[in-house]
């Protein structure tokens, strides 16, 4: 019986949690040897445009690279129509569907081996630090 119960609140408990970042989340474009276009969607607003900041960060990282400028950004909203799935609803097809707002933010970066001597540039430890600890997100197997 307490095998049950403790998964019961288990279940319980990871219904209302969700994975706030992974790579379902972000997809990324190389344009240039030292440009590319990141673009976080999901998430709430406030939060998706630091995801995808830390996203750059990662890339930055990747690519074996220090600090990043951000040379465009991009934000918005998908309206995405969603239908819900329950067990035997084949027979409903005139069920309601529910409308879901998921925010995106696209930057395009340009990476710099050091910090460049003129206008502005974030250092791409110091943001994936702050931001990895701020939402307590893991490794993804990133440097």
């Amino acid at each position: 019986m307490r095998l049950f119960s403790n998964l019961f609140i288990f279940l319980l408990v990871g219904c209302g949690t969700g994975i706030i970042y992974g790579p379902a989340s972000f997809d990324e474009t190389q344009l240039d040897s030292d440009i590319h276009r990141v673009t976080f969607r999901g998430n709430q607003h406030p939060a998706t445009g630091e995801l995808c900041l830390l996203r750059c960060a990662e890339v930055c990282l990747n690519e074996g690279y220090s600090h990043f400028e951000v040379i465009d950004s991009e934000t918005g909203s998908s309206i995405e129509n969603i239908h819900p799935r329950f067990p035997f609803d084949r027979h409903y097809s005139l069920m309601d569907t529910f409308i879901e707002d998921l925010p995106f933010v696209a930057k395009t970066i340009r990476l710099f081996k050091s910090k460049p001597t003129a206008g502005f540039a974030y250092e791409a430890r110091s943001i994936k630090t702050s931001l990895t600890s701020k939402y307590g997100i893991g490794e993804i197997g990133d440097p």
